[in-house]
């Protein structure tokens, strides 16, 4: 606030008193010490008594009338009472106290100072009075143009300073304006960022999922409270190096991660984490998180922060490992009566009369339906073995191919369908043969299950820069776009697979995957309902050992 602006409150009207009109009323004193030790006889004359009143009356006035609230223009009354005051004691003690006239610049910097155009005006009819009341008190007027010219001298040193201060004034309070509205804008914007932070923290703390946001120094800028709680499970802080601890577990809930290997540190490093699977916390207390990151950029490409994600899945987790062990025992539980009943048809067939056809006939079915539910519990543990351990070594991918049509050949014919091979003699890789063996098959049996009788299936094989591609067609039903997202998921059949009764567990597609993408590969479909279906599988010439 400027010096003799005035709030309108009672304590803004009382700091103008202390740096207004205080001041005035010790210069006063001062100067009516020097009148005291050199005329004292003239300090109790009409007109000083009567300066004295004024001033005191000036004095209670700017400090008790409530100016702020009646209008704070009206208190250039107080101004004006002091130039009267002046006036009169000039009148008094110019003679003997010359420096009395000074008393003149107290009034007259407020009014240019403290008020709009008009104060500057009164102060400059002010001191015009200041010195022309004195000639008019005393009746002697100046005899000559050098006494006109310092009668003129202070006034138009009074106006000098008046309009000097004028001008600071108003370039004072128009840069007090620009600093308030700054203010105000900058206290609106702060508000406003506190209103999204508590908004954002709100949110954070709703959401089923700890999430973390670093800046760009590897600082913690903010978390949720269930990304705190994750971290304490496992000994260390969000906002401390090194941001990981002992106890986080690999996927397989066997293997330590080291502490570089864990989700904040490669985050920080600039990684992209994508569904990462850690389990965290001591022996007996675990608990299992899908964490992901990524780098956030502005609009213009710089480098704002990281952001982590975690989910807590220990209860799907949980479900997984239920699911895992109850297909590995009933596997097991089957396979083992299966071997005993496969024994016994073997024997029975040995003691069977050959001549009676009927009866082989029937051993043949039960043999034929047992050898059928043998390769079901297969499927049944091949699906447990979500996890391939491979055998790398060099492998011919065209020969494996043909091998798998082989394979198929008699099924394809079964449905009046054949199968067309395209594609270089011979394409030499690196993989676990039988795998891709079972890999390949396990799709062509899926082409031939689901196409078009007297179809034809077309087995495509050819090399890139990446490595090979075996793409497989087929002409029937195909996959709408929700069908092609659950294709490869476990058990998972399609509705015309229903309704045709079309035999299996839906577990081909899935193994399929299991092993390809444990080569480091992929598996993209391209199908649309009506015009059937191709599966491309991708591998690369040299699978990560």
């Amino acid at each position: 606030m400027p010096l003799f602006e005035m709030e309108a409150t009672s304590a803004g009207r009382v700091r103008v008193f202390l740096r207004a009109q205080l001041p005035f009323v010790l210069g006063t004193l001062v100067i009516l010490v020097v009148a005291f030790i050199a005329r004292p006889d003239r300090l109790l004359t009409p007109a000083t008594v009567t300066a004295y009143a004024v001033i005191a009356a000036a004095s209670v006035s700017a400090l008790v009338v409530p100016w702020e609230r009646i209008a704070r223009g009206w208190m250039i009354a107080v101004a004006v009472a002091d130039i009267v005051a002046v006036a009169l004691l000039r009148a008094e003690l110019m003679t003997f106290v010359p420096a009395v006239t000074v008393l003149a610049l107290f009034p007259v910097l407020w009014l240019a100072y403290g008020f709009p155009w008009y104060g500057m005006a009164v102060g400059i009819v002010g001191s015009v009075f200041i010195i022309a009341y004195r000639f008019v008190h005393s009746g002697a007027w100046p005899a000559s143009a050098a006494e006109w010219a310092n009668i003129f001298a202070f006034p138009a040193l009074i106006v000098g300073i008046a309009i000097l201060v004028f001008v600071a004034a108003r370039h004072l309070r128009r840069n007090a304006r620009r600093l308030a509205e700054a203010f105000r804008a900058q206290d609106e914007a702060l508000r406003e960022a506190k209103d999204a932070e508590a908004i954002a923290l709100g949110i954070l703390n709703t959401v089923n999922a700890g999430v973390a946001f670093y800046d760009q120094e590897g600082r913690l800028d903010v978390a949720n409270a269930l990304a705190h709680r994750m971290v304490e499970m496992v000994g260390f802080r969000l906002d401390e190096p090194p941001y990981a601890g002992d106890d986080v577990l690999a996927e397989d809930r066997v293997s330590r991660i080291p502490y570089d290997q864990q989700i904040i540190p490669r985050a920080l490093r600039g990684e992209t984490i994508d569904n990462h699977v850690e389990w965290l916390g001591p022996a007996g207390a675990q608990v299992a998180i899908l964490a992901s990151s990524g780098r956030v950029h502005s609009e213009d490409g710089r480098l704002l922060g990281t952001v982590i994600v975690a989910y807590d899945v220990t209860e799907l987790a949980d479900a997984v490992e239920v699911r895992e062990q109850f297909l590995r025992t009933v596997s097991h539980e089957l396979r083992t009566p299966i071997t005993s009943i496969t024994g016994f048809l073997d024997l029975l067939a040995d003691a069977a009369d050959p001549s009676d056809e009927k009866l082989q006939r029937y051993i043949e079915i039960v043999s034929r339906k047992t050898d059928d539910l043998f390769h079901r519990v297969g499927d049944l543990l091949n699906a447990t073995d979500t996890v391939k351990e491979l055998t790398i070594a060099p492998v011919d991918i065209a020969a494996i191919v043909r091998h798998a049509v082989d394979e198929v050949r008699g099924a394809a014919s079964a449905r009046g369908m054949r199968v067309e091979v395209a594609g270089p003699p011979a394409i030499t890789a690196e993989g676990d043969e039988r795998q891709l063996l079972v890999g390949v098959t396990e799709l062509l049996t899926n082409a031939i299950k689901f196409g078009d009788a007297d179809s034809v299936v077309a087995v495509t094989t050819r090399a890139n820069e990446e490595g090979v591609e075996i793409a497989v067609s087929n002409r029937g039903v195909g996959l709408d776009h929700a069908e092609q997202r659950r294709a490869f998921d476990r058990f998972y059949r399609t509705a015309d697979a229903r309704a045709r009764q079309i035999q299996g567990f839906g577990l081909g597609l899935t193994n399929l995957r299991a092993i390809v993408v444990a080569h480091g590969g992929s598996v993209q479909v391209d199908s649309a309902p009506g015009r059937g279906a191709t599966f491309t599988v991708c591998l690369p010439w040299h699978p990560k050992r």
